[in-house]
């Protein structure tokens, strides 16, 4: 056994010290990189990652374990580049961070280039939770136009690898990593983002490692890079930055021991399902007898028509339950405890309503989600992690509705939004799961009608607002256990213009109707002159920012669900007054039936019509129609930036006798 454990480790020694040569060490900053002012690439950048490089290997000088070298070498352009100058390294569990060192690189006009290195005792670390701490430090003496060098080792006894992130919120020259695989691990290896690989070389090393009553085995030499990598540049209407950044992504498939067996990390669809259903459906016979005895009444399950009975059955757990704010469980799932303590995490709540439906015979399928601060899952094999997030499925007279119960606001047939990221997996026990896009029970709509009467001194009248969707979700979250005052309240400080006298509201807690509110206003108007009188018909929730700036946007705008937006305005002006001015007629849709952006106004008499439609018809749209949709909304803001001008007509003085 001694001969044995020889022959591997010089084998492997003679392996890993020719991988640790590729490490990138320190020294290697220029005059030149010190001289740079800007980057012509992004004169915005505040700083730039002139070169990194990350190096994977087996390191026979920590017990053989994997060790990652890091390097990196970083350039201050402004201010707030600053920040770059402090590393903070997350540890979990076994893992150890060694060999930190760092250099501060400054341009003297006497001295030339001068280094400030980091000290040891200027090297920290945190305990953040049991299994996590954090290793960090500062580089001194950083300075606009310094160039920051810096270089650690992370050895770890856990057969991951972790991802390599070319693109950041910074522009990066130049970022390598490389890695060498011995042939008994295999991984899963991906790119995601869009930006393409510059380098990207699979080599095999035949003799890399001899067993002795075994033979020779062979290691994979990764080496994958990118060059002038642009910064990721985060705007409205996106889903989790991770899914679009440009990485690298390792997905350990499985392991091979010395004897020749292997051990399957990467699961399929089906060994997936089968592990899910003795998760969460062990015993289901028993949990399907315990709420139809125990939970459901008679008034429930007597009920004949399905898309009542569900109906019931789901305002009946989401009302017995609150939300504990966890999503997936820590633990194997215990449905009992959870529902006879009212409280527990989103499986144990929605776990519960599908069991309730199945004792109720409505038939339903359990679905897993990931929330939106989470990548969206990947398709390409199942990855537990991946998703946090329960749902339930039911088809009642042929339409399909995605049910969540942890939400006491949410109505029958939509989920919260957060869980509103990419398709679901149905899990389908019988005949093996499958991915399906979301569909939602209930449109997001918002009505505002304004009928208002111009003195000579305000405007005045009524304002409805109608709302539909997760818009109604929202408003009815936040007027929970509101006042008439504090609802007054935050109406004005949301619309300053207006003064709202009174506000009466309907269907409060009636999630299947639409939430109304309707307030008595007075609006100050503007006097241009003593006869003249400009309005600003948008009074409500005007659009006055764009939130897309970007020239060009890579990844896809993602609203989460459609929404259309109406706002009608009568307006009644006294007959002494005559209309100077009234904004133009508009319409404009997107292509591929994308939204409609329609402005209507026309007089009768002394009555001004206003009517404004703005839709959003899909949930998601490509980077290729960003552009059309930036000037979508620019539009509606120009539009919604235009005035009614009105006379005063001067009363002729009347002829006498």
């Amino acid at each position: 056994m001694k001969k044995t454990f020889f022959i591997v480790t010089c084998l492997v020694s003679i392996l890993s010290f020719g991988q640790k040569q590729k490490s990138t060490n320190l020294g290697k900053t220029t005059l030149n990189e010190l001289k740079l002012i800007v980057y012509e690439k992004d004169s915005t950048a505040h700083a730039v990652v002139l070169y990194e490089h990350g190096n994977f290997y087996v390191d026979p000088e920590r017990d053989y374990n994997f060790t990652t070298d890091f390097y990196f070498r970083v350039k201050i352009l402004k201010k707030k580049g600053y920040e770059k100058a402090t590393i903070k390294i997350p540890v979990y569990g076994e893992k150890k961070v060694h060999d930190i060192k760092a250099i501060t690189y400054n341009l003297s006009s006497t001295k030339g280039m001068v280094k400030t290195h980091l000290l040891k005792n200027e090297i920290y670390t945190k305990q953040i939770e049991k299994k996590w701490k954090e290793i960090s430090f500062t580089l001194s003496d950083v300075k606009v136009g310094s160039v920051i060098e810096y270089k650690y080792s992370v050895t770890s006894p856990y057969s991951g690898i972790d991802n390599w992130n070319f693109q950041s919120e910074i522009p990066k020259l130049k970022s390598d990593f490389t890695a060498a695989i011995l042939g008994n691990w295999q991984y899963n290896i991906r790119v995601v983002g869009y930006n393409k690989l510059d380098r990207d070389t699979l080599s095999i090393k035949k003799r890399c490692v001899y067993i002795e009553g075994v033979g020779e085995g062979a290691c994979r030499i990764l080496e994958y890079g990118m060059d002038y990598i642009p910064a990721f540049k985060e705007e409205d209407y996106m889903l989790n930055k991770r899914n679009y950044t440009s990485k690298m992504v390792f997905d350990l498939k499985s392991y091979t021991n010395v004897k020749g067996q292997v051990t399957n990390y990467t699961k399929t669809w089906k060994t997936a399902d089968k592990k899910l259903k003795y998760d969460f459906l062990d015993n289901q016979v028993s949990k399907k007898r315990y709420f139809r005895k125990n939970v459901l009444h008679d008034s429930i399950l007597t009920v004949q028509d399905e898309l009542e009975k569900a109906k019931k059955i789901h305002n009946f757990i989401k009302n017995h339950y609150s939300w504990n704010g966890s999503y997936w469980p820590s633990s194997k799932v215990k449905i009992k405890k959870a529902f006879e303590e009212k409280k527990g995490n989103v499986f144990d709540i929605n776990l519960s309503l599908y069991n309730a439906l199945q004792a109720a015979n409505v038939k339903s399928k359990l679905v897993l989600l990931a929330t939106r601060d989470k990548g969206v899952p990947t398709k390409l094999y199942p990855i537990d992690s991946d998703f946090n997030y329960l749902v339930v499925k039911t088809v009642i007279d042929s339409k399909t509705y995605f049910l969540d119960a942890v939400d006491v606001n949410l109505p029958f047939g939509m989920i919260q939004f957060e869980a509103l990221n990419g398709d679901g997996r149905v899990m389908d026990f019988k005949n093996g799961s499958f991915w399906e896009a979301l569909t939602l029970s209930q449109k997001t709509n918002k009505n505002v009608r304004l009928s208002l009467r111009l003195s000579d001194k305000n405007l005045s009248g009524k304002l409805l607002i109608n709302r539909s969707g997760y818009l109604a979700l929202n408003a009815r979250a936040r007027l929970k256990g509101k006042s008439e005052e504090d609802i007054l309240s935050d109406f004005e400080t949301e619309n300053p213009a207006i003064e709202a006298e009174s506000v009466h509201l309907k269907n409060v807690w009636d999630y299947e109707k639409n939430l109304q509110e309707i307030y008595n206003v007075n609006i100050e108007t503007d006097f241009i002159d003593k006869r003249s009188i400009r309005i600003n018909p948008f009074l409500v929730n005007r659009a006055t920012i764009n939130p897309f700036k970007l020239n060009k946007r890579d990844y896809p705008v993602d609203f989460g669900y459609a929404r259309n937006s109406m706002y009608l305005l009568s307006l009644t002006i006294p007959k002494n007054y005559k209309i100077i001015k009234l904004p133009e007629n508009i319409g404009l849709s997107l292509p591929n039936n994308g939204g409609v952006l329609i402005l209507n106004v026309k007089q009768k008499d002394n009555v001004i019509s206003l009517y404004l439609k703005f839709t959003i018809n899909k949930k998601s749209y490509t980077n290729t129609e960003y552009f059309y949709l930036k000037q979508f909304y620019q539009k509606l803001i120009d539009v919604q930036s235009t005035f009614i001008e009105l006379e005063k007509i001067e009363q002729k003085p009347s002829m006498k006798g």
